[in-house]
């Protein structure tokens, strides 16, 4: 029993490896300029400034149409929800979709309709910048 659990936590271990840093998420967020974002701006901005690190992501992970449920979308969508939620983290904290109510969201438009597939999108926020001291 007691090789089990050691196997067990193991795979845990192995299967929490970040994919991508968090230190590069707070970049690309940095490199928006607008105060507010969907995850096609930070997947635009990030394939800039990370074009081999997009690669790789888009291998594993693929885009919307390439008939998978986990996209690149996805990992970052997901990924951009638990980082705001995180004490430090430089966005505003992301309310899910909950009973109906779509506060962190807006409709998608048809062109993004076209790359991204569902009707609501997720709209990240920028903390205020505290002014100088």
């Amino acid at each position: 029993m007691g090789v089990k659990r050691a196997q067990i936590k193991v795979v845990v271990k192995m299967g929490s490896k970040t994919i991508v840093e968090e230190k590069k998420i707070e970049e690309t967020i940095k490199n928006i300029p607008e105060d507010w974002f969907t995850v096609l701006d930070f997947t635009e901005v990030f394939r800039f400034v990370y074009p081999e690190e997009w690669k790789r992501l888009v291998e594993r992970f693929g885009l919307f149409g390439s008939k998978r449920r986990y996209t690149v979308a996805t990992y970052f969508s997901n990924r951009l929800g638990v980082y705001s939620q995180k004490p430090y983290s430089i966005l505003a904290s992301f309310t899910r979709y909950k009973e109906g109510k779509f506060r962190d969201y807006r409709r998608t438009t048809e062109e993004e309709r076209k790359v991204f597939g569902s009707p609501w999108i997720a709209v990240y926020k920028k903390k205020p910048k505290s002014p100088p001291a």
